[in-house]
């Protein structure tokens, strides 16, 4: 379902009342919205992974966590493809690295949560 939402959201246009910044003013509210879904995103799909029986710490493991990162950043990348081709959308390079940080860490903070050793 975040799926959709981030993609949806990716396309529509903005509304020319949304705040430009947060309250303070230094971070732009696209920025913080880019960080929030795809670090959620990336969070949830290695939360996934430990409901299906990978929770334990192997190169398997290492495997999905890491491929459910990549799947994550990609799909950011091609959100931003996408938005490259809509008149009331503009593509940014720098978003997509943002998109692939975000993922990073959303994915690599869940998987340090999910995955703990047997002891």
């Amino acid at each position: 379902m975040l799926v959709v939402s981030i993609l949806v959201a990716s396309v529509v246009p903005v509304p020319t009342a949304t705040p430009q910044t947060d309250p303070t003013g230094t971070v732009a509210t696209t920025t913080l919205l880019h960080i929030a879904g795809y670090a959620t995103l990336a969070a949830g799909s290695v939360a996934v992974a430990t409901r299906r029986g990978l929770s334990e710490h192997t190169s398997q493991q290492h495997r999905h966590v890491g491929a459910r990162i990549v799947a994550v950043a990609l799909f950011g990348v091609g959100t931003e493809l996408l938005q490259g081709v809509i008149p009331w959308r503009t593509f940014a390079v720098a978003e997509i690295g943002l998109n692939a940080a975000s993922a990073v860490a959303g994915g690599l903070l869940a998987a340090m949560w999910f995955y703990r050793p047997v002891e």
